[in-house]
């Protein structure tokens, strides 16, 4: 038995346009519609009038096309190299749904196989119904709700929330490919931020540019159980390998993670300057802080990286550690331990206007918060590529809405400061 969208649809109708010409080099098309019939479908949603149009538009297309080729019907031409042979049914996409049409069929004169018509290969493009359902998706639409937020035609299909779901599926694999096989030798990346997002009980650890003009980039991300060493350091490799580049020095920002550091310096070595994010690392230090103590703990911290040169910052934040002892000696250590790793920028004498997007993580976190938005409805993780699917389908969102990062005037200095820095100046505990 023949699905709904199956039937074939023995409506007749009128014929709204015809060929009026040429325009430079392109031929012309023209519609010529029904004005109560367009009012109705204004009324009914602009929305349908557009795919209702893009039907009629597309159908006028192929028989301008099938013209051309061949000629006028009935027409006697004895240079004719084609000629018309029916036609069958097709399926097109308009407006995020696939929608049946007639398409009419040409074969070549002379060895009588069948020629395709570009206008429909242009409209039937594979690609497209995927690549509708992804940009719905990324808004919010869930895969059942698909079908309920788009106004489907009267001959509409593939809106079911499975067709979506493997329409979605198609789409997001692409995306993988995508964000895997960038190459990345054309571009340098003076600072990378490397940060974590939990997926169930799994880690994707993400790793973004800052290129020298201030723009960010996705460079790469791969699946752990958690941050460890060997996830980073087979991530940083993968990078390499499509051009990133090792031999001069680079600033990380990074959590307090000692895996992601540990990574980190068994490629760059020496060549790697880190800076803890403090926004992190006050989070700890807080954790092991009574409450009656912590404000004067935070007023300290917040003086201390504030203060623009290194060594009065240093001499501020030991000041601090010898407070922590007395009322919280295990606060105190977690101060000491990568003390001077939370002023690395401090010690480059960075303009503030830079230097404050660079001490913390929060680049990465904006990125993270665009995935967990797009994830938030996902009920239950499948095993697989699914994971990856979405990760890097929210990551590549959150791309296209990057800006510069605040302060990009001031990148060739910091390019300045670290090409400058000598290796045994280098404090890397």
């Amino acid at each position: 038995m023949k699905k709904a969208y199956q039937k074939q649809n023995h409506r007749r109708t009128k014929r709204r346009g015809e060929r009026i010409g040429t325009a430079g080099s392109e031929e012309a098309v023209q519609l010529t519609l029904d004005r109560s019939e367009v009012l109705r479908e204004m009324q009914e949603g602009l929305h349908r009038l557009g795919v209702t149009l893009g039907l009629e538009l597309a159908a006028l297309m192929m028989k301008d096309e099938v013209e051309r080729l061949c000629g006028s019907r009935y027409e006697h031409r004895t240079d004719r190299e084609a000629t018309r042979h029916g036609q069958q049914r097709g399926v097109i996409t308009i407006a995020g749904q696939k929608i049946a049409i007639e398409r009419p069929r040409v074969r070549s004169g002379r060895k009588g196989r069948e020629l395709p018509l570009e206008v429909y290969g242009l409209a039937r493009r594979e690609e497209a119904m995927p690549a509708a359902v992804m940009a719905r998706m990324v808004r919010g639409v869930s895969c059942r709700d698909y079908e309920g937020v788009i106004e489907s035609a009267a001959d509409g299909f593939g809106v079911k929330r499975s067709s979506v779901s493997r329409a979605f599926t198609a789409a997001s694999v692409k995306k993988i490919g995508e964000l895997n096989e960038r190459r990345l030798d054309d571009t340098r990346f003076p600072v990378i931020f490397i940060d974590g997002i939990g997926f169930a009980d799994t880690t994707m650890v993400v790793v973004l540019g800052i290129s020298e003009d201030g723009s960010k980039r996705v460079l790469g991300f791969r699946e752990g159980a958690t941050e460890n060493g060997e996830v980073c350091k087979s991530l940083l490799e993968d990078l390499v390998e499509r051009g990133l580049d090792t031999s001069r020095t680079t600033l990380f920002v990074l959590d307090g993670g000692k895996a992601l550091r540990k990574g980190v310096i068994k490629l760059w070595g020496t060549r790697a300057l880190v800076q803890r994010c403090r926004v992190h690392k006050k989070r700890n230090i807080q954790a092991h802080v009574p409450d009656r103590f912590w404000a004067d703990v935070a007023r300290m911290l917040d003086k201390a990286w504030a203060e623009p040169d290194f060594e009065r910052a240093r001499k501020q934040l030991n000041t601090a550690v010898a407070y922590l002892d007395r009322v919280a000696p295990d606060a105190g250590n977690s101060l000491r331990e990568g003390l001077e790793e939370t002023l690395t920028v401090t010690r480059l004498r960075i303009d503030p206007a830079l230097a404050i997007h660079l001490v913390t993580t929060n680049p990465i976190e904006s990125a993270f918060s665009c995935v967990r938005k797009l994830t938030g409805r996902v009920k239950r993780w499948r095993a697989g590529m699914m994971k990856h699917r979405w990760c890097a389908t929210g990551l590549l969102d959150a791309e296209q809405r990057f800006r510069r990062i605040k302060g990009f005037l001031w990148m060739p200095k910091l390019i300045k400061a670290l090409d400058a820095t000598v290796a045994q100046d280098k404090k890397i505990a």
